[in-house]
């Protein structure tokens, strides 16, 4: 699904007791998409979410990258992550101005960024959102369950 098609109102990931927030600051060097993957890494190994692992770390890795592409050094690069008994809800956010993400490229048009294109493909649901700090900086998440 892309934010451009995405409905307005969604049904969030729930949030049930014993839900767990964890969060990483890492500054926006070339080393913040591997520090983010390590993160993800080490929180999920050994949980009842390690199915959605390899996932986590590879949508993880595709989002920070992003952000430090588009983020001067100078900034930080926020992740934040909530596990539930049965999935989880990973949000990127930056301090680069919004930008509405093109899932494909029309002829003419520069090429989209392929890492949305593994988002759309990979998480059962996702989007950018404004996020509530620097005027015009946004956050992209994404979420991935359990299967039953």
């Amino acid at each position: 699904m892309h934010p451009q098609t995405a409905p307005v109102t969604r049904t969030p990931i729930r949030v049930s007791a014993g839900a767990r927030p964890h969060l990483l600051t890492a500054p926006s060097t070339p080393i913040a998409p591997k520090t983010a993957r390590d993160f993800v890494r080490a929180v999920l190994r050994r949980t009842p979410l390690a199915p959605l692992l390899e996932t986590a770390v590879l949508l993880t890795s595709e989002a920070v990258t992003s952000a430090h592409l588009r983020t001067p050094r100078s900034a930080d690069i926020l992740l934040r992550m909530l596990t539930t008994g049965h999935g989880l809800r990973i949000s990127v956010h930056d301090e680069a101005p919004v930008r509405i993400p093109r899932p494909a490229a029309v002829a003419g048009e520069p090429a989209a960024d392929h890492g949305l294109l593994l988002t759309g493909q990979l998480a059962d649901d996702w989007g950018t959102t404004p996020f509530g700090g620097l005027p015009r900086s946004t956050s992209l998440w994404f979420e991935l369950r359990l299967k039953p």
